[in-house]
Protein backbone atom coordinates (compact mmCIF):
# COMPACT_ATOMS: atom_id res chain seq x y z
CA UNK A 1 0.00 0.00 0.00
CA UNK A 2 1.35 3.48 -1.31
CA UNK A 3 1.69 6.10 1.69
CA UNK A 4 -1.19 8.04 1.96
CA UNK A 5 -2.73 11.18 4.06
CA UNK A 6 -5.69 10.93 5.77
CA UNK A 7 -7.75 13.52 6.47
CA UNK A 8 -11.01 13.57 8.72
CA UNK A 9 -12.80 16.08 11.42
CA UNK A 10 -12.95 13.02 13.83
CA UNK A 11 -10.02 10.85 14.35
CA UNK A 12 -9.12 8.09 17.38
CA UNK A 13 -9.77 8.86 19.84
CA UNK A 14 -12.32 11.09 19.86
CA UNK A 15 -15.79 10.16 20.13
CA UNK A 16 -17.96 9.47 16.69
CA UNK A 17 -18.88 6.23 14.72
CA UNK A 18 -16.61 7.75 11.91
CA UNK A 19 -13.59 7.75 14.73
CA UNK A 20 -14.17 4.33 15.30
CA UNK A 21 -14.58 3.05 11.40
CA UNK A 22 -11.24 4.74 11.13
CA UNK A 23 -9.53 3.33 13.91
CA UNK A 24 -10.89 -0.26 12.70
CA UNK A 25 -9.44 -0.05 9.34
CA UNK A 26 -6.18 1.02 10.21
CA UNK A 27 -5.44 0.31 13.31
CA UNK A 28 -3.65 -2.87 11.94
CA UNK A 29 -1.60 -0.68 9.24
CA UNK A 30 2.12 0.14 9.49
CA UNK A 31 1.84 3.77 10.66
CA UNK A 32 4.75 4.11 8.08
CA UNK A 33 2.08 3.46 5.36
CA UNK A 34 -0.14 6.97 6.42
CA UNK A 35 -0.09 10.24 8.28
CA UNK A 36 -3.82 11.83 9.82
CA UNK A 37 -4.94 15.43 8.97
CA UNK A 38 -7.35 16.48 11.18
CA UNK A 39 -8.64 20.35 12.14
CA UNK A 40 -7.83 21.10 15.91
CA UNK A 41 -11.16 20.76 18.14
CA UNK A 42 -10.72 21.48 21.30
CA UNK A 43 -14.08 20.14 22.15
CA UNK A 44 -13.82 16.83 19.96
CA UNK A 45 -10.45 16.05 21.49
CA UNK A 46 -10.59 17.69 25.28
CA UNK A 47 -13.09 17.21 26.84
CA UNK A 48 -15.29 14.31 25.56
CA UNK A 49 -12.90 11.75 26.25
CA UNK A 50 -11.84 8.37 24.53
CA UNK A 51 -13.84 5.53 22.38
CA UNK A 52 -10.34 4.02 21.37
CA UNK A 53 -7.24 4.20 21.62
CA UNK A 54 -5.03 6.79 19.45
CA UNK A 55 -3.21 5.91 16.27
CA UNK A 56 0.09 6.33 16.11
CA UNK A 57 0.86 7.31 12.73
CA UNK A 58 2.32 11.05 12.58
CA UNK A 59 -0.83 13.50 13.36
CA UNK A 60 -1.53 17.12 11.94
CA UNK A 61 -3.48 19.30 13.65
CA UNK A 62 -4.59 22.66 11.53
CA UNK A 63 -5.19 25.70 11.83
CA UNK A 64 -7.90 27.84 12.79
CA UNK A 65 -9.53 26.22 15.65
CA UNK A 66 -12.68 24.17 14.70
CA UNK A 67 -14.51 26.10 16.69
CA UNK A 68 -13.41 29.82 15.26
CA UNK A 69 -14.41 28.52 11.65
CA UNK A 70 -17.84 27.87 13.07
CA UNK A 71 -17.83 31.14 13.98
CA UNK A 72 -16.35 32.75 10.73
CA UNK A 73 -18.68 30.27 8.51
CA UNK A 74 -21.76 31.68 10.78
CA UNK A 75 -20.84 34.89 10.11
CA UNK A 76 -20.14 34.76 6.29
CA UNK A 77 -23.57 33.08 6.26
CA UNK A 78 -25.77 36.26 7.67
CA UNK A 79 -23.64 38.64 6.10
CA UNK A 80 -23.21 37.09 2.78
CA UNK A 81 -19.27 37.50 2.64
CA UNK A 82 -18.48 34.62 0.28
CA UNK A 83 -14.48 35.83 0.85
CA UNK A 84 -14.02 34.20 3.46
CA UNK A 85 -15.45 31.08 2.48
CA UNK A 86 -12.87 31.54 -0.02
CA UNK A 87 -9.89 32.61 2.37
CA UNK A 88 -10.41 29.49 4.31
CA UNK A 89 -10.13 27.28 1.55
CA UNK A 90 -7.12 28.68 0.33
CA UNK A 91 -6.13 28.61 3.95
CA UNK A 92 -6.92 24.68 4.49
CA UNK A 93 -5.03 24.12 0.94
CA UNK A 94 -1.87 25.53 1.90
CA UNK A 95 -1.65 23.57 4.88
CA UNK A 96 -2.57 20.59 3.60
CA UNK A 97 0.25 21.03 0.45
CA UNK A 98 2.77 21.65 3.16
CA UNK A 99 1.98 18.11 5.01
CA UNK A 100 1.50 16.17 2.17
CA UNK A 101 5.39 17.23 1.11
CA UNK A 102 6.62 16.74 4.34
CA UNK A 103 4.88 13.38 4.81
CA UNK A 104 5.77 12.45 1.26
CA UNK A 105 2.49 11.49 0.66
CA UNK A 106 1.90 9.58 -2.41
CA UNK A 107 -1.81 9.83 -2.08
CA UNK A 108 -5.05 11.85 -0.51
CA UNK A 109 -7.76 10.16 1.36
CA UNK A 110 -10.44 12.59 2.64
CA UNK A 111 -13.42 11.67 4.84
CA UNK A 112 -16.67 13.72 4.54
CA UNK A 113 -18.00 15.70 8.38
CA UNK A 114 -16.44 19.17 7.75
CA UNK A 115 -17.39 21.84 4.59
CA UNK A 116 -13.61 22.73 3.42
CA UNK A 117 -11.83 19.62 4.02
CA UNK A 118 -13.01 17.84 0.73
CA UNK A 119 -12.90 20.83 -1.67
CA UNK A 120 -9.21 21.91 -0.44
CA UNK A 121 -7.98 18.07 0.12
CA UNK A 122 -8.80 17.90 -3.42
CA UNK A 123 -7.45 20.98 -4.72
CA UNK A 124 -4.47 19.94 -3.07
CA UNK A 125 -3.98 16.69 -4.46
CA UNK A 126 -4.76 18.47 -7.92
CA UNK A 127 -2.00 20.58 -7.35
CA UNK A 128 0.58 18.07 -6.27
CA UNK A 129 -0.24 15.46 -9.08
CA UNK A 130 -1.15 13.02 -6.21
CA UNK A 131 -4.34 10.42 -6.37
CA UNK A 132 -7.72 11.90 -4.70
CA UNK A 133 -9.72 9.27 -2.57
CA UNK A 134 -13.26 10.55 -1.33
CA UNK A 135 -14.23 8.46 2.03
CA UNK A 136 -18.00 9.84 1.47
CA UNK A 137 -19.28 8.67 5.45
CA UNK A 138 -22.65 10.93 5.10
CA UNK A 139 -23.96 13.12 1.81
CA UNK A 140 -21.64 15.67 1.61
CA UNK A 141 -23.36 18.63 -0.31
CA UNK A 142 -26.32 17.48 2.43
CA UNK A 143 -25.01 17.86 5.46
CA UNK A 144 -25.53 21.41 5.21
CA UNK A 145 -28.68 22.88 5.73
CA UNK A 146 -27.71 26.89 5.56
CA UNK A 147 -28.50 27.85 1.83
CA UNK A 148 -24.61 29.14 1.42
CA UNK A 149 -23.33 26.61 2.99
CA UNK A 150 -24.97 23.87 0.86
CA UNK A 151 -24.23 25.80 -2.17
CA UNK A 152 -20.77 25.96 -1.50
CA UNK A 153 -20.89 22.00 -1.14
CA UNK A 154 -22.78 21.75 -4.02
CA UNK A 155 -20.53 23.63 -6.48
CA UNK A 156 -17.44 21.35 -5.32
CA UNK A 157 -19.43 17.93 -4.61
CA UNK A 158 -20.11 17.11 -8.21
CA UNK A 159 -16.02 18.46 -9.67
CA UNK A 160 -14.77 16.24 -6.65
CA UNK A 161 -16.82 12.75 -7.48
CA UNK A 162 -16.07 12.79 -11.40
CA UNK A 163 -12.66 13.27 -10.81
CA UNK A 164 -11.88 11.10 -8.29
CA UNK A 165 -9.54 7.98 -7.99
CA UNK A 166 -11.84 6.26 -5.92
CA UNK A 167 -14.99 6.72 -4.04
CA UNK A 168 -15.87 4.95 -0.82
CA UNK A 169 -19.31 4.71 0.55
CA UNK A 170 -21.00 2.79 3.78
CA UNK A 171 -24.07 1.50 2.31
CA UNK A 172 -26.27 0.85 -1.01
CA UNK A 173 -27.89 3.57 -0.50
CA UNK A 174 -25.82 6.32 -0.56
CA UNK A 175 -24.05 4.72 -3.57
CA UNK A 176 -27.78 4.86 -5.26
CA UNK A 177 -27.83 8.36 -4.83
CA UNK A 178 -24.40 8.78 -5.98
CA UNK A 179 -24.95 7.19 -9.06
CA UNK A 180 -28.47 8.70 -9.83
CA UNK A 181 -27.46 12.15 -8.95
CA UNK A 182 -23.57 11.93 -10.63
CA UNK A 183 -23.29 8.89 -12.77
CA UNK A 184 -20.72 7.93 -11.37
CA UNK A 185 -19.54 4.06 -9.20
CA UNK A 186 -18.41 3.94 -5.94
CA UNK A 187 -17.03 1.14 -3.63
CA UNK A 188 -18.85 -0.10 -0.89
CA UNK A 189 -17.19 -0.78 2.23
CA UNK A 190 -19.96 -1.30 5.45
CA UNK A 191 -18.67 0.38 8.62
CA UNK A 192 -16.08 -2.19 10.31
CA UNK A 193 -16.38 -3.87 13.75
CA UNK A 194 -13.95 -6.18 15.34
CA UNK A 195 -15.86 -9.34 15.78
CA UNK A 196 -13.47 -10.71 18.43
CA UNK A 197 -13.96 -8.18 20.67
CA UNK A 198 -17.62 -9.09 20.57
CA UNK A 199 -17.04 -13.71 20.80
CA UNK A 200 -14.64 -12.13 23.68
CA UNK A 201 -17.95 -10.66 25.82
CA UNK A 202 -17.75 -12.23 29.66
CA UNK A 203 -21.47 -11.26 29.51
CA UNK A 204 -23.67 -14.86 29.40
CA UNK A 205 -26.83 -14.35 28.89
CA UNK A 206 -28.83 -11.03 28.64
CA UNK A 207 -32.13 -13.17 29.58
CA UNK A 208 -31.16 -14.00 32.91
CA UNK A 209 -32.03 -10.21 34.66
CA UNK A 210 -35.43 -9.54 36.30
CA UNK A 211 -35.70 -6.17 34.02
CA UNK A 212 -36.06 -6.19 30.43
CA UNK A 213 -33.48 -3.99 29.11
CA UNK A 214 -33.94 -2.32 25.83
CA UNK A 215 -30.39 -0.10 25.13
CA UNK A 216 -28.48 2.74 23.18
CA UNK A 217 -25.05 3.10 22.68
CA UNK A 218 -23.67 6.11 20.95
CA UNK A 219 -24.42 10.01 19.93
CA UNK A 220 -27.79 11.64 20.26
CA UNK A 221 -28.77 14.55 17.92
CA UNK A 222 -30.86 16.17 15.04
CA UNK A 223 -30.71 12.59 13.27
CA UNK A 224 -32.30 10.61 16.56
CA UNK A 225 -34.67 13.03 18.29
CA UNK A 226 -38.01 12.18 16.99
CA UNK A 227 -37.14 8.48 17.11
CA UNK A 228 -36.66 8.72 20.60
CA UNK A 229 -39.92 10.61 21.67
CA UNK A 230 -41.91 7.97 20.06
CA UNK A 231 -39.90 5.34 22.32
CA UNK A 232 -40.63 7.18 25.42
CA UNK A 233 -44.27 6.90 24.65
CA UNK A 234 -44.35 4.01 23.50
CA UNK A 235 -42.88 2.68 26.83
CA UNK A 236 -45.96 4.77 29.23
CA UNK A 237 -48.10 2.49 26.19
CA UNK A 238 -47.34 -0.45 27.50
CA UNK A 239 -47.41 0.41 31.26
CA UNK A 240 -44.52 -1.90 32.11
CA UNK A 241 -41.96 -1.00 34.95
CA UNK A 242 -39.97 -4.04 34.27
CA UNK A 243 -38.85 -2.76 30.72
CA UNK A 244 -36.01 -0.25 31.07
CA UNK A 245 -34.05 2.32 28.37
CA UNK A 246 -31.42 2.58 29.04
CA UNK A 247 -29.01 5.11 26.65
CA UNK A 248 -24.50 5.40 26.84
CA UNK A 249 -24.16 8.47 25.17
CA UNK A 250 -21.45 11.52 25.29
CA UNK A 251 -24.45 14.20 25.39
CA UNK A 252 -25.50 15.37 28.74
CA UNK A 253 -28.49 15.26 30.76
CA UNK A 254 -29.37 18.35 30.42
CA UNK A 255 -29.40 18.50 26.42
CA UNK A 256 -31.62 15.43 26.25
CA UNK A 257 -33.55 16.63 28.40
CA UNK A 258 -34.05 20.04 26.41
CA UNK A 259 -35.00 17.68 23.55
CA UNK A 260 -37.53 15.70 25.34
CA UNK A 261 -35.11 12.40 26.46
CA UNK A 262 -36.14 12.42 29.72
CA UNK A 263 -37.95 10.58 32.19
CA UNK A 264 -38.20 6.53 32.26
CA UNK A 265 -34.52 6.69 30.71
CA UNK A 266 -31.61 5.81 32.40
CA UNK A 267 -28.34 8.00 31.32
CA UNK A 268 -25.55 6.36 31.36
CA UNK A 269 -21.86 8.38 30.35
CA UNK A 270 -20.56 7.21 27.54
CA UNK A 271 -18.03 4.27 28.01
CA UNK A 272 -14.43 3.30 26.35
CA UNK A 273 -14.75 0.98 23.49
CA UNK A 274 -13.56 -2.18 25.02
CA UNK A 275 -16.53 -1.97 27.28
CA UNK A 276 -19.46 -0.97 25.16
CA UNK A 277 -19.65 -4.99 23.53
CA UNK A 278 -20.58 -6.19 27.25
CA UNK A 279 -23.49 -3.50 27.19
CA UNK A 280 -24.74 -4.18 24.30
CA UNK A 281 -24.59 -8.14 25.32
CA UNK A 282 -26.82 -7.26 28.19
CA UNK A 283 -29.63 -5.71 26.28
CA UNK A 284 -33.13 -7.51 25.73
CA UNK A 285 -33.35 -5.34 22.70
CA UNK A 286 -30.79 -2.91 21.09
CA UNK A 287 -32.48 0.05 19.66
CA UNK A 288 -31.51 1.58 16.98
CA UNK A 289 -33.10 4.77 15.82
CA UNK A 290 -33.08 7.53 12.94
CA UNK A 291 -35.38 10.24 13.09
CA UNK A 292 -38.77 11.11 11.25
CA UNK A 293 -38.70 14.89 11.05
CA UNK A 294 -35.22 16.07 10.61
CA UNK A 295 -33.65 19.27 9.28
CA UNK A 296 -31.93 16.92 6.83
CA UNK A 297 -34.02 14.39 5.34
CA UNK A 298 -31.25 13.13 2.91
CA UNK A 299 -28.66 12.15 5.12
CA UNK A 300 -31.15 10.03 7.41
CA UNK A 301 -32.20 8.36 4.03
CA UNK A 302 -28.66 7.36 3.76
CA UNK A 303 -27.13 7.14 6.70
CA UNK A 304 -24.78 4.23 8.21
CA UNK A 305 -24.70 4.74 11.92
CA UNK A 306 -21.50 3.09 12.86
CA UNK A 307 -22.77 1.12 15.15
CA UNK A 308 -25.03 -1.34 12.87
CA UNK A 309 -21.82 -3.55 12.70
CA UNK A 310 -21.58 -3.95 16.75
CA UNK A 311 -25.12 -4.15 17.52
CA UNK A 312 -25.54 -7.17 14.44
CA UNK A 313 -22.26 -8.77 16.22
CA UNK A 314 -23.70 -8.45 19.73
CA UNK A 315 -26.10 -11.57 19.22
CA UNK A 316 -29.13 -9.23 20.52
CA UNK A 317 -32.13 -8.25 19.00
CA UNK A 318 -32.52 -5.27 17.31
CA UNK A 319 -35.24 -2.90 17.11
CA UNK A 320 -34.72 -0.41 14.41
CA UNK A 321 -36.83 2.40 14.38
CA UNK A 322 -36.37 4.36 11.11
CA UNK A 323 -38.46 6.08 8.27
CA UNK A 324 -39.72 3.48 5.17
CA UNK A 325 -37.06 4.92 2.63
CA UNK A 326 -33.69 4.53 5.09
CA UNK A 327 -31.14 2.58 4.59
CA UNK A 328 -31.02 0.66 8.00
CA UNK A 329 -35.06 0.41 7.26
CA UNK A 330 -34.13 -1.57 3.98
CA UNK A 331 -31.07 -3.48 5.25
CA UNK A 332 -32.98 -4.56 8.66
CA UNK A 333 -36.03 -5.54 5.88
CA UNK A 334 -33.92 -7.30 3.59
CA UNK A 335 -31.98 -9.50 5.93
CA UNK A 336 -34.94 -9.98 8.33
CA UNK A 337 -31.81 -8.85 11.13
CA UNK A 338 -34.09 -6.65 13.00
CA UNK A 339 -37.51 -5.97 14.18
CA UNK A 340 -38.45 -2.94 11.68
CA UNK A 341 -41.04 -0.23 12.69
CA UNK A 342 -40.95 2.21 10.06
CA UNK A 343 -44.00 4.42 10.74
CA UNK A 344 -43.55 7.42 12.85
CA UNK A 345 -46.13 5.91 15.31
CA UNK A 346 -45.79 5.52 19.26
CA UNK A 347 -48.51 2.65 19.06
CA UNK A 348 -46.98 0.60 16.65
CA UNK A 349 -43.78 0.70 18.25
CA UNK A 350 -44.77 -0.21 21.48
CA UNK A 351 -46.96 -3.12 19.89
CA UNK A 352 -43.05 -4.48 18.21
CA UNK A 353 -41.48 -4.24 21.60
CA UNK A 354 -44.00 -6.46 23.06
CA UNK A 355 -44.00 -8.65 20.39
CA UNK A 356 -40.26 -8.86 20.55
CA UNK A 357 -39.92 -9.32 23.97
CA UNK A 358 -42.30 -12.25 23.99
CA UNK A 359 -41.28 -14.18 20.77
CA UNK A 360 -38.11 -16.05 21.79
CA UNK A 361 -37.94 -17.92 18.73
CA UNK A 362 -38.38 -14.47 16.94
CA UNK A 363 -35.45 -13.30 18.54
CA UNK A 364 -33.08 -16.09 18.21
CA UNK A 365 -34.19 -15.89 14.45
CA UNK A 366 -33.03 -12.39 14.18
CA UNK A 367 -29.72 -12.49 16.38
CA UNK A 368 -28.76 -15.41 14.43
CA UNK A 369 -29.85 -13.24 10.99
CA UNK A 370 -28.30 -10.48 12.67
CA UNK A 371 -24.73 -11.95 13.24
CA UNK A 372 -24.50 -13.60 9.74
CA UNK A 373 -24.76 -9.80 8.12
CA UNK A 374 -21.72 -8.98 10.57
CA UNK A 375 -19.12 -12.10 9.40
CA UNK A 376 -20.46 -11.25 5.71
CA UNK A 377 -20.53 -6.81 5.51
CA UNK A 378 -19.22 -5.68 8.40
CA UNK A 379 -15.79 -8.04 9.01
CA UNK A 380 -12.60 -5.61 10.27
CA UNK A 381 -11.06 -7.90 7.96
CA UNK A 382 -13.27 -7.56 4.34
CA UNK A 383 -13.26 -3.69 5.24
CA UNK A 384 -9.62 -3.54 5.24
CA UNK A 385 -8.98 -5.12 2.55
CA UNK A 386 -12.07 -3.78 0.51
CA UNK A 387 -9.94 -0.08 1.49
CA UNK A 388 -6.03 -1.23 0.60
CA UNK A 389 -7.48 -2.44 -2.99
CA UNK A 390 -9.28 1.17 -3.45
CA UNK A 391 -6.34 2.84 -2.09
CA UNK A 392 -4.14 0.84 -4.28
CA UNK A 393 -6.01 2.61 -7.62
CA UNK A 394 -3.46 5.17 -8.74
CA UNK A 395 -6.64 6.36 -11.88
CA UNK A 396 -9.79 7.28 -11.96
CA UNK A 397 -11.83 4.35 -13.48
Amino acid sequence: MKKFALISLGLPPSQSGQSMVLYHLLKNTDTKEYCLITLKNIHLYGSLGNCSTALKAPTYFIQPEYQIVRGLVRCACVLHLSFIFNLLLSLRVYQFKKILKKEKCDAVVVCTGELFDPPAAFLASQSLGLPFFFYIFDYYSRQWTHPVQRAFAEKYERIILKSSSGIIVPNECLYEEYRTRYGIASTIIHNPVDLAEYESCITADATTHDNKNIIYTGAIYDAHYTAFKNLLFALTLLKRPDIKLHIYTPQSSIRLSMNDISGAVIIHKHQPAHIIPDIQRNADLLFLPLAFNSPFPEIIKTSAPGKIGEYLASKRPILVHAPKNSFISWYFKKHQCGLVVDDNDPTKLAQGIEHLLADTKLQKKLADNAYVRAEVDFSVENAYRIFGEVICKTKPE
